[in-house]
């Protein structure tokens, strides 16, 4: 199982989460979220990772060129979207940008979205207030790469698990006060996903 550590603000958490076996590491570019960094900081960060863990860059913009823009700005590797088309998708995917596409757990959604996307990443609510749900209701065989996310910690991820995803993905959940990811808590996280 993969195991996507997003909420990103430092260069001592992204290397210590990449220590510790991340697999992704998202970096938020969202107005009005409380970890969101300008891409020049997220570019710095990126450019610090090595090779093998894929950084994820977490934003909604709102049309192909500025999806364009930020991905190239924030030297990530993969657009985690809030927004756009499934024909906006098509079209960065046909120019080999890999796509994540968040969604809430609804079936209809994940439908729309999962052959324009590599990757679905279910969430419920408000993006970034790390609240749980029922994840027995993530629609998981709707796309044959799907994340939950949302509220997830040590406590209850065994429940994510359950389903079966590709992955999961915390922020919140592994960190000691807001924005500051706790070394402990994201090596059991990692841990747990992985046994």
């Amino acid at each position: 199982m993969k195991v996507k550590i997003c909420g990103i603000t430092s260069l001592g958490d992204a290397s210590m989460c990449e220590d510790l076996g991340a697999d992704a590491l998202g970096f938020v570019y969202y107005r009005g979220r409380m970890r969101s960094l300008p891409l020049a900081k997220i570019s710095e960060i990126c450019a610090s990772i090595g090779p093998l863990t894929t950084k994820v860059l977490v934003c909604a913009p709102g049309n192909v060129a500025e999806a364009i823009d930020m991905l190239e700005g924030s030297s990530a590797d993969v657009l985690q979207l809030y927004s756009l088309r499934p024909e906006d998708m098509t079209v960065l995917r046909d120019r080999g940008i890999p796509i994540f596409r968040t969604v809430p757990p609804e079936r209809s959604e994940a439908i729309r979205f999962s052959q324009c996307a590599d990757a679905l990443v279910f969430e419920n609510g408000a993006p970034g207030l790390g609240r749980s749900y029922d994840y027995a209701r993530v629609p998981i065989d709707c796309c044959p790469r799907a994340f939950i996310a949302g509220g997830l910690t040590t406590a209850n991820l065994h429940l994510a698990k359950a389903m079966n995803p590709y992955g999961l993905d915390v922020s919140s959940g592994v960190e000691s006060a807001p924005g500051k990811k706790d070394p402990a808590l994201v090596s059991e996280f990692i841990r747990r996903c992985k046994a």
